[in-house]
């Protein structure tokens, strides 16, 4: 099913708040609710994105748990980093994909 590049870009500012909260709790845990949402986020952008492409969400997700999680998260905020840019990149071109689409 193709999505809007509107609604595509909507799920990267959500995944993007997430993923900025679980920076600012960098070492003090992740509590069932907050890891609630995480997982939903997930679920929100399986329909939209192709399965490679989902690969590059659910290693974002699982960077913010390791970062919550860990004892010392500076690597791990590092590669939370490198995993949101990636998937901010893969968001961006299938948005880019659909705004093409729809102006053919």
């Amino acid at each position: 099913m193709d999505y809007a590049a509107d609604e595509l870009m909507e799920a990267l500012a959500r995944i993007d708040t997430l993923l900025r909260e679980a920076s600012r709790r960098a070492g003090e845990g992740c509590d069932p609710d907050f890891d609630r949402k995480l997982d939903a986020c997930v679920r929100g952008l399986r329909p939209m994105l192709g399965e490679d492409d989902l690969t590059a969400a659910t290693d974002a997700i699982e960077a913010a748990r390791r970062v919550m999680v860990s004892a010392d998260p500076s690597a791990p905020l590092l590669m939370l980093a490198m995993a949101q840019k990636t998937l901010g990149g893969v968001i961006r071109r299938q948005a880019n994909t659909q705004r093409l689409r729809s102006a053919a």
